[in-house]
């Protein structure tokens, strides 16, 4: 094999690529220590709903498998896209990024997480956590208190 040699170097790589899947039993690498799995999320607020919306595109994971909190004002969504594959698969090609996920939504301080919900569909998840409406502000009245002021005593006196 010549160093110049793109096709060798091409079959090199392949055959690299082949041994690293095999030692990982088909498992992909984590990317960076974290969840190599990072579903695209949109995060807006719909004003016909009143509501702030978290969408996460879930395609080919089981709803059952996603768990859904929210705490401190942040949303956790968090879940696995379990791995399917035959056991005697040798991948050409391979983008799907499969295993565990989390993300995590801060939410604005009017959120009512006791009215959230969610709703799965072709591959996407919804959730709406509704915003509460802001009271009007209220004056708060300052009461004035009179200080009592202190006479000197009048005592016997000195000369």
């Amino acid at each position: 094999m010549h160093k110049d040699d793109p096709s060798g170097f091409r079959r090199l790589q392949g055959e690299v690529d082949k041994m690293f899947l095999e030692m990982l039993q088909g498992e992909r690498l984590p990317r960076y220590g974290k969840a190599s799995l990072r579903p695209n999320t949109d995060v807006y607020f719909d004003a016909r709903a009143g509501a702030v919306v978290v969408k996460l595109e879930v395609a080919g994971i089981d709803p059952s498998e996603i768990a859904l909190e929210i705490e401190d004002g942040v949303l956790r969504v968090s879940g696995t896209r379990s791995d399917q594959r035959h056991p005697d698969a040798v991948y050409q090609q391979m983008e799907i990024d499969y295993g565990r996920f989390q993300r995590t939504v801060a939410l604005p301080a009017e959120a009512d997480p006791s009215q959230a919900s969610a709703n799965y569909n072709a591959g996407f998840l919804e959730i709406l956590i509704p915003i509460r409406t802001r009271s009007a502000s209220k004056r708060i009245p300052i009461t004035i208190r009179e200080e009592c002021v202190q006479e000197p005593e009048q005592g016997g006196q000195t000369t």
